[in-house]
């Protein structure tokens, strides 16, 4: 018999359970370890992890003897570890191998190395997995052959990983036929899948920790466990495991002799290795295609059993270690860049490779382009910064004194003035470095931008030594400016330094170039040196324009205002922010004060150069204008405020000529003249002089109104102090206002209106006071004002006593007022609305009058209209054009209001506008014009707004509008010519404009047809012929039954049922009148669909009283009469085509139908017959045939 060549194995296995073969990866399979449990390593005989080991050390017993749980790997990386697996394997020997060597020839000889009943035993359980099924044969086996069970699972356990290894070790894990070959031996060792799979996930955790030992990574170990996976034929999972699984016994070995102090260096070797272990497990997971939730699964397994890292930090160690191999790319890209060997693309599988994440990458890119910049340069690519190193020196050094520091600062700026600048002309980019760059950065993906800053961080500091030895050689003359800016240029050419950025590279230089002088003055004038502070002032002068002179042959039109560009004292980095406010203005004093010269005469004076030289000055120092002025008034104001003093008195003397202002004037111009005096600071002294003056005059004069002498005297004042007549009307205004008021209040008289003939003198009297217009306007408002609010009062106060009553009156006022109070002596009446007991239209009118005659209302213009005028023919027999013009549109306005003055609250005034159209409206008198012409005046008297008088006629107009047409309408259905010519003119009368009478007309008819609405319905009283009398009445007016009389839905389909219920009846209303209805429906506002119901539903219900008098009728035998009915029936079933929804016995039907069609026909068309026949079965249900 042939036995299976698995079976010897499958017996080794019968009693192992579905986890059997579970052991820990990276050590030797015991018995009892799970496939998925931890790995153990034992523990190295050396503290250093990491080093290289000439042995193998394996933990063992007293003995020595190598232990079968665990192994410890060698340093050089996974062959290594994979051949000192094989052989910690083959030095652990079970019972069953010390009888039999090879598994394989148990598996093959079967009989030959076992005894008989062995082999019987297992040939009667022929099952591959031979596990709980093949007790029998076990059991046989075990106690014929004398070898145990557990044995010979140990052996298989021992044998296949090692054979595992062993293949992976000889063929290597890029050998194109090594996942066969290793996925036979599964079927040589008779291990079932899952098993199979453990150990495979095994060795490939003993590959992994061997290449982790060693701390040196290679990009090739990358590669190398993706080979190691693919000969595995491992899925993620399983990858996944052996990771954590390696990690979890590498951790554990390190920490056996490295403390975890240590492990925080990140330079220590296991620190190292631990980090490697992290990359290499990184990209694993990466380049596995793991989803991010799988991923960060995984590696958060292994980042916990590296001491309980979190994703985020062991991340960040992986990319570490992925890193120095980028780095290295970018090197070799740099060195082979001009042959053509390297790309773009190369970089970026690079990148994916290595899980180089972009943001990365550009840092990295940037510090490339930046080292191959100072290659380029012939400068070290690393460039150490020396202020740091000394720094560093010195940091711990302290001085003890205010003293010492002084003097170290003393120091430091003694030697920073002698310090040379550089020479650093020589550096410069090699040829073709331009061309090199400019590779570089298309492979590295550079932006312009970047590349430029990279560029000029590089190179500036060599620009600027050149620029600024440049600048202070054109300064000491040594170079024109011309040349000077020729240097930099071609400096700036020499170092690829874009034009873009030179403009603001300048501006630092020419600032830096002009502070130094300026600071070196600023020492001189903190110590008042003020020959030398001057001197300086003048140097740094010379050293701006020097400066602004090398600017423009760059030809930039943004230094154009030098000044402003370089001189900014709230920017620290200007030419002058570092001086201090205090020292800027004590450098300009002093300037100005060795500027002021004494001539032979003791005059001071300024020359006009040293006028600009400080005005230049103003410029350097940040100091304004005002500022500049106020120095200058400061110096010389007391001299001018001599010379206008004396002036001004000896004016004011009186007797004054021309000869005098002439000789007085040349005095003032002279100081102003020598000065260099501005007119302002003339206007600020020669004010307050000429407003002295004029309240002098005022003080003194009789009434407050100056003579004639007086008035020129203060016209010559004014010609002296250059001051014009529209400047001193405020003075004059102040001084002289009370007296000009006065003049008003008597030019009114007792009249209260000032007559023609005052009104010229008030006018020389206000020029005689010299007010301007305006200013004499208001004070004539005021007077005014002041004379109407007593009127007012007086109307306001009659109005509340006539409406009020006494009540009513003490409430308001707060006062108790008796009956005597009113002038009657009756009692108030307490009524609102169209009529009072009382008149004040007189006062009223006095208010108006008053108003008018004294000229306050004024014609503003609002717009304008076209016109068309007729123009006649020029001559005989010509003709008449027509043209078109525009006139201006005028609208009054009213500068002084009762409400305005707070004399009436808004209330008691539209109380008054109302009482005064009101009786306007119904005065008999030969007055009534008169008060009609004046409502529009007498509104805008009270303050009120043209809408709110128009509100007001409107209300009343709607009370006149309303009783009118009620008694108009109540004798007749509408409104004839003669009641709208009544109502126009009250419209008129009213000032309501003709929209607005038209919509009163309207509200008012629809008013009266909604109470003739309730009337007629809700009493009770329709009948169909109201209802069609009402519904006439309303369409001839124009008004929609719904929207305009109220009417509800409901009410309007009830009026519709009502009427058209007799005609359908009597059958006035039939389907060849069918336009009757849609008329009726129509005109009440009933859609089509809601006509048709109300037929339908009415038909219906008099369709079933109709069927119930037929039946009736039959059972008495009155047959005629059941035939009339069946006629009234066909009548409405016209209407909906025979369908009234009748249920109808068939008895009845058939009797019924034969009745009617018995009838007497004579006469009748006999279409209309068929047709009459037709109606009446489709109404009983009758069938058509």
């Amino acid at each position: 018999m042939r036995f299976h060549s698995a079976a010897c194995a499958a017996v080794l296995s019968a009693a192992a359970s579905a986890s059997a073969f579970s052991f820990s990866p990276l050590a030797v399979p015991s018995t009892t370890a799970r496939n998925n449990g931890p790995v153990s390593f034992a523990a190295p005989s050396r503290p250093a992890f990491g080093l290289p080991s000439n042995t193998l050390t394996i933990s063992s017993t007293s003995h020595a003897q190598p232990s079968s749980t665990s192994l410890n790997l060698a340093a050089g990386g996974g062959p290594e570890a994979l051949e000192d697996y094989i052989a910690t394997l083959s030095n652990s020997e079970s019972k069953l191998t010390s009888k039999i060597q090879n598994p394989k020839l148990v598996k093959l000889a079967g009989a030959a190395a076992l005894p008989l009943s062995y082999v019987v035993g297992a040939a009667m359980t022929p099952s591959r997995r031979l596990a709980a099924r093949a007790v029998g044969g076990v059991i046989t086996a075990v106690t014929a052959g004398g070898v145990g069970k557990s044995f010979v699972e140990e052996d298989v356990r021992r044998s296949c990983p090692a054979a595992i290894a062993k293949r992976l070790f000889e063929l290597g894990v890029d050998d194109a036929n090594i996942s066969d070959g290793i996925a036979r031996l599964q079927e040589d060792y008779g291990v079932d899948d899952e098993d199979f799979l453990g150990m495979c996930t095994e060795v490939y955790a003993v590959y992994l920790a061997g290449m982790a030992k060693n701390p040196l990574a290679k990009t090739a170990e990358l590669k190398e466990l993706a080979s190691l996976k693919a000969a595995l034929n491992l899925d993620n999972q399983q990858t996944g495991q052996a990771h954590a699984d390696a990690a979890a016994a590498f951790y554990r070995d390190v920490t056996r002799f490295t403390s975890i102090d240590e492990l925080d260096d990140e330079d220590h070797p296991d620190r190292v290795s631990l980090d490697k272990l992290l990359f290499l497990s990184e990209r694993a997971f990466r380049q596995g295609g793991e989803t991010d939730e799988a991923f960060t699964f995984e590696f958060s397994r292994v980042a916990k059993a590296l001491g309980g890292l979190s994703v985020i930090e062991a991340l960040e160690r992986a990319k570490d270690v992925a890193k120095p191999f980028y780095e290295r790319a970018l090197a070799s890209t740099r060195a082979k860049l001009n042959s053509g060997a390297v790309s773009a693309d190369m970089l970026s599988r690079a990148r994916g490779t290595l899980g180089i994440e972009d943001v990365e990458a550009k840092d990295m890119h940037i510090e490339a382009f930046s080292r191959e910049v100072r290659s380029q340069l012939g400068l070290p690519e690393d460039d150490d910064d020396d202020d740091m190193d000394d720094y560093n020196e010195f940091q711990d050094k302290r001085v003890e004194t205010v003293a010492e520091v002084k003097k170290k600062l003393e120091a430091m700026k003694a030697e920073e003035e002698t310090k040379e600048i550089e020479d650093t002309s020589d550096i410069k980019f090699a040829s073709g470095a331009f061309d090199t760059l400019t590779k570089l950065q298309d492979v590295l993906g550079l932006s312009d931008e970047d590349a430029d800053y990279e560029i000029s961080a590089a190179t500036v500091d060599y620009w600027r030594n050149t620029a600024l030895s440049a600048i202070e050689d054109a300064i000491a003359k040594t170079k024109t400016p011309a040349k000077a800016w020729e240097v930099i240029q071609s400096r700036q050419k020499e170092l690829y330094l874009k034009d873009s950025s030179m403009k603001e590279m300048m501006t630092s230089m020419v600032m830096q170039a002009l502070g130094r002088p300026l600071e070196k003055v600023n020492g001189f004038a903190r110590v008042n040196n003020a020959a030398a502070t001057y001197d300086g002032l003048i140097d740094a002068i010379a050293a701006k324009e020097t400066c602004k002179d090398v600017l423009k042959e760059a030809g930039w039109s943004e230094f154009e205002d030098f000044e402003e560009a370089c001189f900014d004292p709230s920017d620290n980095a200007s030419a002058c922010g570092f001086l201090t406010n205090q020292d800027r203005h004590n450098m300009y004093q002093i300037f100005f004060v060795r500027s002021v010269k004494t001539d032979e005469d003791g005059t001071k004076t300024i020359s006009e150069e040293s006028y600009g030289l400080m005005k230049e000055l103003r410029g350097m120092l940040g100091v304004s204008e005002e500022e500049g002025v106020g120095q200058i008034r400061n110096f010389f104001g007391p001299e001018l405020q001599i010379v206008l003093t004396d002036a001004t008195e000896e004016i004011l003397r009186g007797n004054t000529t021309d000869a005098l202002l002439t000789n007085l004037k040349e005095n003032v111009d002279k100081v102003i003249n020598d000065y260099k005096l501005d007119e302002e600071m003339v206007r600020s002294y020669a004010g307050p002089l000429y407003n002295r003056a004029v309240e002098e005059i005022g003080s003194s004069t009789p009434g407050g109104i100056p003579s004639k002498e007086e008035v020129e005297t203060l016209s010559f004042l004014r010609t002296l102090l250059n001051i014009s007549e529209e400047e001193t009307y405020d003075v004059h205004l102040t001084t002289f206002g009370t007296a000009y008021k006065k003049a008003i209040k008597e030019a009114l008289g007792t009249t209260g209106v000032i007559r023609e003939e005052y009104r010229e003198p008030l006018d020389d009297l206000r020029a005689r006071l010299g007010m301007s217009d305006e200013a004499a306007k208001e004070i004539y408002m005021e007077a005014i004002g002041e004379r109407m609010k007593p009127m007012v009062e007086f109307i306001s106060n009659e109005m509340e006593r006539l409406v009020l009553t006494k009540d009513q009156l003490a409430q308001k006022r707060g006062t108790d007022f008796g009956e005597d109070y009113f002038k009657d002596g009756s009692k108030a009446s307490g009524k609102l609305g169209l009529g009072t007991d009382g008149n004040i239209m007189s006062d009223i009118m006095n208010l108006i009058d008053f108003y008018v005659e004294n000229g306050i209302v004024q014609k503003e213009v609002v717009g304008t209209k076209k016109i068309e005028k007729k123009i006649p023919a020029d001559e005989e027999g010509g003709e008449e054009k027509t043209i078109t013009e525009e006139e201006p549109i005028y609208e009054s306005t009213y500068p002084i209001t009762a409400t305005g003055m707070g004399c009436i609250d808004t209330p008691v005034a539209e109380l008054c506008y109302r009482q005064f159209v009101v009786s306007s409206f119904t005065d008999q008198s030969p007055n009534a014009a008169r008060y009609e012409a004046s409502k529009a005046t007498f509104g805008g008297i009270l303050g009120l707004t043209a809408e709110k008088m128009e509100e007001i006629g409107s209300n009343i107009g709607g009370m006149v509008y309303d009783n009118y047409i009620t008694q108009a309408m109540s004798t007749k259905s509408a409104l004839d010519q003669q009641d709208m010519m009544f109502l126009a003119n009250m419209q008129g009368k009213l000032g309501i404009s003709a929209e607005k009478g038209e919509e009163m007309l309207l509200d008012t008819q629809k008013k009266i047809i909604s109470e003739e609405a309730s009337a007629l319905f809700d009493s009770g009283a329709a009948t169909p012929e109201k209802v069609k009398e009402f519904r006439e009445k309303c369409n001839s007016m124009g008004m929609d039954l719904e929207t305009d009389v109220g009417l509800t839905k409901s009410r309007l389909v009830n009026m519709f049922s009502m009427e058209i219920t007799p005609g359908i009846d009597s059958g006035e209303i039939t389907m060849d009148s069918a336009d009757i209805l849609a008329e009726i429906q129509e005109s009440l506002g009933l859609t089509e669909e809601e006509g048709e119901e109300v037929v339908a539903g009415l038909i219906t219900e008099r369709a079933n009283g109709i069927l119930a008098d037929i039946v009736g009728c039959m059972l008495r035998g009155m047959d005629a009469v059941a035939v009339e009915s069946m006629e009234k029936l066909v009548q409405y079933a016209a209407f909906v085509d025979g369908d009234l929804g009748l249920t109808v016995e068939e008895s009845n039907a058939n009797k019924a139908f034969n009745l009617f069609e018995s009838k007497d026909w004579t006469g009748v068309d006999t279409e209309v017959v068929e047709k009459q026949k037709s109606l009446l079965k489709t109404a009983f249900g009758m069938s058509a045939k």
